[in-house]
C-alpha cells in the first residue's frame, strides 16, 4: 500500500463514537427538550393570565380608548405611514436613517 493509499484510507474513515459519547448526547437532547417544554408551558400560563387580566379590565380600557382615540388617530395614522415607508424601503433606507 502506497502512502497515497494509506492517506486516502485514513481520510475516508469516519471516526467511531464511543457509547458513552452517544449516551451523553442523547441525555443532553432529552434535558434540553424538557427545559424547552417547561419554558413553553410557563410562557403559555403567563399568556393565559395576561389574557384574563386584560379581559377583566376591558370595560375600563374601552372607556379610556373612547376618550383618547379621536385625538390620537391622526398621530397613529402618520406613524403607521412612516413605518410602512421604512419597512418597504429596505436596507437602503435603514442605512440612511442609521437603523440597520
Amino acid at each position: 500500500m502506497t502512502l497515497d493509499d494509506q492517506l486516502s484510507a485514513f481520510l475516508g474513515e469516519e471516526p467511531q463514537q464511543s457509547r458513552a459519547e452517544v449516551f451523553t448526547a442523547e441525555v443532553m437532547k432529552a434535558v434540553e427538550r424538557r427545559v424547552f417544554l417547561d419554558r413553553l408551558a410557563a410562557m403559555a400560563a403567563g399568556a393565559v393570565v395576561l389574557a384574563l387580566v386584560l379581559w377583566a379590565v376591558s370595560p375600563a380600557l374601552n372607556l379610556m380608548v373612547r376618550a383618547i382615540a379621536p385625538s390620537l388617530a391622526p398621530v397613529c395614522g402618520g406613524l403607521v405611514f412612516v413605518a410602512a415607508i421604512i419597512m418597504t424601503g429596505g436596507p437602503q433606507v435603514w442605512r440612511r436613517l442609521s437603523i440597520g
